[in-house]
C-alpha cells in the first residue's frame, strides 16, 4: 500500500508492500510499521533509503519515509508530531540530523541508524544503539590494503592529529598486529598550509600516501595537489571513495549506498525480533586502478 503523509511534510510515496501480483495475491508475512527519516535529499541517502525500502517488505507491512528540511524548524516539528503520534514499532535514521532528531525528541519504539559517519558525533546516542556507520573497522582496512597489495611495506597515513590520532594508533597497532611487513607512518598537519612541506619531506621515504576521511585534508582541489605529488615522486594514492581512483589514485575503498540500505534494512526486520541489536561494520567495496598500480611497480592479488 502507498505511504500517505500529510502534505505539508516532505514525504516520499513509495509502494512499501508489494502485496498482489500477477498469481494468487501475497499475503504479508507481519503487521510491524516502521519511519525511515532522512535527514536531507542528497543521493548518498536517497539510495540507502531505496535500498531499505527494497529489503523490509517481506518482514514490514508498512513503511513511511519522511524528509527533513534542514534550517527548518516547522518540519522538523511536523515530522516530529508524525513519529509520536504514528505508534511505529521501529523509526530508523538515515543522516545525522535525523538520528539526532528521532534519539532527542523522545520518539518512542526501537531505533537504529544508518549512514552516519562518526556516530559518537551525534548527541544522545546511546553506545550500545543499533546501527550501521560509514567507518569501516580500521583493522579491516589494514588488512585489505595489505591482501590486495602484499609488495607495500610503508604506508604514510595523511592527518590532523586533531581529528584523527584515533586512527592512526588503530592503523599502527592492526599493522604490528596482522604479521606482516607492513608499517603505518604518521604525515601529520594540523593546517593545510603544512600538507606540501610534509609531502616534499617524505613522499621518498613511504611506498603510498593514505588519506582518509579529515576535514583538515579534505578538498577536491587537495586531493588532486596529492595525488600528482605522489605520482611525481612514483608514489600511489590510497583514498576512502570513487573520485580517488578516477584522479588517479591505485586504490579506494568505496561505499555501495543502496547495498548500504539493504544491509540496514535487513537490521531493521532482524532489530524487531532481537533485542540485542548493536551497531555492525557496513558492507563496503574496495577499487582499485590497475593501469596506475602497474605504473608504480604494485603487484595485485585478488582483490576483496
Amino acid at each position: 500500500m502507498p505511504v500517505i503523509c500529510s502534505r505539508n511534510l516532505y514525504c516520499l510515496v513509495i509502494m512499501a508492500v508489494l502485496c498482489t501480483a500477477a498469481a494468487p495475491p501475497v499475503v504479508c508475512a507481519s503487521d510491524a510499521t516502521a519511519a525511515v527519516v532522512v535527514s536531507r535529499k542528497i543521493r548518498p541517502y536517497l539510495l540507502v533509503t531505496e535500498g531499505i525500502l527494497a529489503q523490509v517488505p517481506e518482514k514490514i507491512s508498512d513503511t513511511d519515509v519522511f524528509f527533513l528540511s534542514p534550517g527548518d524548524d516547522l518540519v522538523t516539528a511536523q515530522v516530529t508530531d508524525r513519529l509520536i503520534t504514528g505508534s511505529y514499532d521501529l523509526v530508523a535514521a538515515v543522516g545525522p540530523e535525523a538520528a539526532a532528531l528521532i534519539w532527542q525528541a523522545g520518539i518512542p519504539g526501537k531505533k537504529i541508524y544508518a549512514a552516519l559517519l562518526d556516530p559518537d558525533a551525534v548527541s544522545r546516542i546511546p553506545d550500545d544503539a543499533c546501527g550501521i556507520s560509514l567507518r569501516i573497522p580500521v583493522a579491516v582496512q589494514v588488512e585489505t590494503i595489505a591482501s590486495i597489495f602484499p609488495s607495500l611495506q610503508k604506508i604514510g597515513l595523511l592527518f590532523d592529529p586533531e581529528h584523527n590520532q584515533w586512527f592512526f594508533d588503530a592503523a599502527s597497532a592492526a599493522a604490528a598486529a596482522s604479521g606482516l611487513s607492513i608499517s603505518i607512518v604518521p604525515l601529520q598537519v594540523t593546517e593545510r598550509n603544512q600538507i606540501a612541506q610534509v609531502l616534499a619531506t617524505n613522499l621518498e621515504l613511504v611506498d603510498a600516501v593514505w588519506m582518509i576521511p579529515d576535514r583538515t585534508v579534505i578538498s577536491e582541489k587537495l586531493i588532486q595537489y596529492v595525488i600528482k605529488q605522489a605520482l611525481y615522486k612514483e608514489t600511489g594514492v590510497i583514498g576512502y571513495n570513487a573520485y580517488f581512483v578516477r584522479t588517479g589514485a591505485f586504490f579506494s575503498f568505496e561505499f555501495d549506498y543502496r547495498a548500504l540500505g539493504r544491509q540496514a534494512g535487513t537490521l531493521i526486520t532482524d532489530s524487531l525480533t532481537d533485542r540485542d541489536c548493536r551497531s555492525v561494520p557496513p558492507v563496503f567495496e574496495s577499487r582499485s586502478n590497475p593501469q596506475i598500480a602497474e605504473k608504480l611497480g604494485l603487484n595485485m592479488e585478488a582483490s576483496r
